[in-house]
């Protein structure tokens, strides 16, 4: 997983956050709190891990915000505060450092004086590991809308679930068109992923059980609904605690974001994917419109290292190349995969999975394969670097005692 930072933001000012955002964005993401409840900024700084919260202030709601500050410390004494105000009012700085503000900025200054007040706090602030919630989420996003992207990823996480059957995998398909994966296994579920967002508070294994739709497989799957309007009141806060909350039940989880426009929504999720693969195919209007979907990734900050490239219906002799499209677009490839194009329209058509009905199609290896790349040999990757890394600190406290002695 990534280890990157989350900082929390309670402002209401655009100006303000969009500051915040160019200075801290390729070091961390920037979830801005949506209102001034205390239990819901807890809440937020809970499920991302937060250690540094910024927190607008001005002389009119004065008492509100030292009182939130106090709130926020005596419930979480390791975080950090930093209070923003554009007034250079001294009553008002040594009123939030009262309250116990660590630091004060002033928005609009030297972006690398808030890099620099980061990293200070950063080394006084626990060496915790942000972002480890114990689970791999895993996003595939492509410019074009269509059956492809929702078909690798519904296979992908049908894969994932059947290589750790004792364990939940997830899918959330979330792109476009709205609702495919249920249409493709025969699947009725009233039960959306904005019904879970309003229902954070009782998400539990219960909620789980009862409303997920679930495969036969053991796999949950949550997509959008067909009424895509109900997603105008969710804020980019309410997308952060319910993929926070959905990786405490699910180790595996996997997002279709196909055919998705590019927006706060699409950026949040990529966000918080610990590895995206890119869709395309070998034609020229699927890779313009790619690239103009990776520029915009680029120009919000968000860090290509964690992406990938899928080639989908290759055909191995045909140009451009998949190491052409590769280095065109300067990511790794991780997979092609075969046309197999009967068997798709039979998954589309039949109610049953390729790994069902046509389980010696080609696209079938290769979706197995890519799997286990993605979660298996990722997992283990991870738990032997937590190994060495654990050796390394043993070693140390070993000298310790040696030079003591």
């Amino acid at each position: 997983m990534r280890a990157k930072r989350s900082y929390v933001v309670v402002s209401s000012r655009d100006d303000h956050i969009r500051w915040l955002q160019s200075a801290l964005g390729e070091t961390g993401d920037i979830v801005v709190a949506d209102g001034n409840s205390l239990e819901r900024i807890l809440q937020i700084i809970d499920v991302t891990g937060a250690l540094i919260v910024f927190i607008d202030v001005n002389r009119e709601q004065l008492l509100e915000q030292t009182s939130m500050i106090e709130g926020l410390l005596s419930v979480k004494p390791l975080i950090s505060v930093v209070a923003l105000s554009r007034n250079d009012d001294a009553d008002l700085v040594l009123a939030m450092m009262r309250a116990g503000a660590r630091d004060y900025l002033t928005p609009g200054e030297d972006r690398a004086q808030v890099a620099a007040l980061v990293n200070r706090l950063g080394q006084r602030l626990p060496q915790v590991q942000q972002g480890e919630r114990g689970s791999r989420m895993i996003a595939l996003a492509n410019a074009r809308p269509g059956s492809d992207t929702v078909m690798l990823a519904l296979h992908l996480a049908l894969a994932a679930q059947e290589q750790a059957p004792q364990e939940r995998t997830l899918l959330l398909d979330l792109g476009v068109p709205q609702g495919d994966a249920l249409l493709y296994l025969n699947i009725k579920s009233s039960y959306t992923f904005v019904d879970a967002v309003r229902s954070l508070r009782r998400l539990d294994e219960t909620l789980i059980e009862s409303a997920f739709a679930a495969h036969s497989s053991g796999l949950r799957i949550l997509d959008m609904g067909n009424d895509a309007t109900e997603m105008h009141d969710v804020t980019s806060a309410d997308i952060f605690v319910l993929l926070g909350t959905l990786r405490a039940f699910f180790p595996r989880i996997v997002v279709n974001l196909g055919g998705l426009p590019t927006s706060e929504f699409f950026d949040v999720l990529i966000r918080h994917a610990d590895q995206t693969l890119v869709v395309v195919e070998q034609s020229v209007p699927s890779v313009q419109q790619n690239m103009t979907m990776i520029q915009h990734i680029s120009s919000q900050k968000i860090a290509s290292d964690h992406m990938g490239l899928v080639v989908d219906r290759y055909y191995s002799k045909l140009a451009p190349g998949a190491d052409v499209i590769a280095r065109g677009f300067g990511l790794p490839m991780l997979a092609t995969l075969p046309p197999c194009g009967l068997a798709r329209l039979n998954v589309i058509n039949s109610g049953v999975s390729m790994f069902e009905g046509a389980p010696k199609e080609p696209y079938c290896a290769r979706v197995r394969a890519l799997s286990r790349q993605l979660f298996q040999d990722a997992e283990r990757a991870g738990a032997a670097a937590g190994t060495s890394a654990a050796g390394r600190l043993l070693e140390r406290v070993k000298g310790l005692f040696v030079s003591e002695e």
